[in-house]
């Protein structure tokens, strides 16, 4: 039998008597249309260039064991189990954002 506990708060849940939730976070770059639009814009004088030794640099890099470079966009996809009482506080505050105006006294 799997024994199931929360990411959140450690406590174990008992999948046959409660409800465990599954949280899906996915983090990636995002790009703006105009970033596209600009990148993909024909340029007469890029497509005359010789790219070869780009190329080479590229295979001498990957030969060099630096392949997290190339593969680490700096997207991530992460899986958390949460009870029903973590569930319930996530989805108020989902960025864990302290509410309500901090108020500094002066100790006099």
């Amino acid at each position: 039998m799997l024994h199931y506990s929360c990411d959140a708060c450690k406590r174990p849940i008992n999948a046959q008597m409660e409800v465990r939730h599954v949280m899906k976070i996915e983090i990636f770059p995002a790009i703006d249309d105009a970033t596209v639009d600009d990148c993909c814009a024909v340029d007469c004088s890029a497509a005359d260039d010789d790219h070869l030794e780009e190329m080479q640099e590229l295979l001498q890099r990957l030969d060099a064991g630096d392949e997290v470079s190339f593969v680490d966009d700096g997207a991530r996809s992460l899986r958390f189990d949460l009870c029903e009482s973590c569930r319930q506080r996530f989805v108020k505050n989902p960025l864990g954002v302290k509410s309500g105006k901090q108020l500094n006294f002066s100790n006099n």
